[in-house]
């Protein structure tokens, strides 16, 4: 059975960048390196809100997947905020629901204690996993597009 909990940076630090070396070599639309992903992750522990909103799924007492949000404040001053993908092992996270379940917690985190309405995500087309667990929770694509340049 899979439990959702909250992270606790003094006991599952070790278990997360085991998570986040795996998320990184098979399953993240983003390079990074541990350094500085705890550099980060450092960061949102002595913010209260961040702290309190990042979420670990257990299964069997053991860490099976991890997720956050991040907020931020457009130039019109309205506060947005993106859920990240959710950090788990390929293996681990084949239809046992655990992106839906970690999603489904934040998103009860930011409505509650944010009072916001509407959440971001990222999502290649490609990631037709991601896409399906997006379907199940009424994620629908956005009429804004995020464009890049390298420079």
């Amino acid at each position: 059975m899979i439990v959702i909990d909250r992270f606790d940076p003094r006991l599952d630090r070790e278990a997360l960048k085991e998570i986040f070396e795996d998320f990184i070599n098979n399953k993240s639309y983003f390079f990074s390196h541990w350094k500085k992903f705890e550099t980060e992750l450092n960061k949102r522990v002595l913010d209260l809100q961040y702290r309190n909103s990042m979420v670990v799924a257990k299964e069997n007492g053991r860490i099976v997947g991890w997720g956050t949000y991040t907020v931020f404040r457009d130039y019109l001053g309205n506060d947005r905020a993106i859920i990240h993908q959710v950090l788990s092992k390929k293996d681990d996270s084949f239809k046992k629901g655990i992106e839906e379940m970690i999603i489904k917690e934040i998103q009860l985190y930011i409505k509650k204690t944010l009072k916001l309405d509407k959440v971001y995500f990222f999502c290649p087309d490609e990631d037709g996993a991601l896409r399906s667990v997006f379907m199940k929770l009424g994620v629908k694509k956005s009429k804004y597009f995020i464009y890049e340049k390298d420079i």
